[in-house]
């Protein structure tokens, strides 16, 4: 699935930023280390479907990972 040109459910969501995180050599330790966040917190808004998603933070890993448009459905 490409975000660039398709739609997805908000846990498609969080499933491709894993895949993209690996897919770009990165970790969720260096990852969180670059935008300034702990490596739990990366790990609990990508895993636990119950905590409350930081948009703020969801958006700045799109934008590290060069996903351009998201169509949530």
């Amino acid at each position: 699935m490409s975000f660039n040109t398709g739609t997805c459910s908000s846990t498609d969501l969080m499933e491709e930023i894993k895949y993209l995180i690996k897919d770009n050599g990165l970790t969720q330790d260096k990852l969180a280390k670059e935008l300034g966040y702990s490596r739990k917190v990366i790990n609990r808004q990508l895993n636990d479907p119950s905590v409350k998603k930081d948009y703020e933070l969801i958006l700045q890993i799109c934008k590290r990972l060069g996903i351009k448009a998201i169509v949530i459905e």
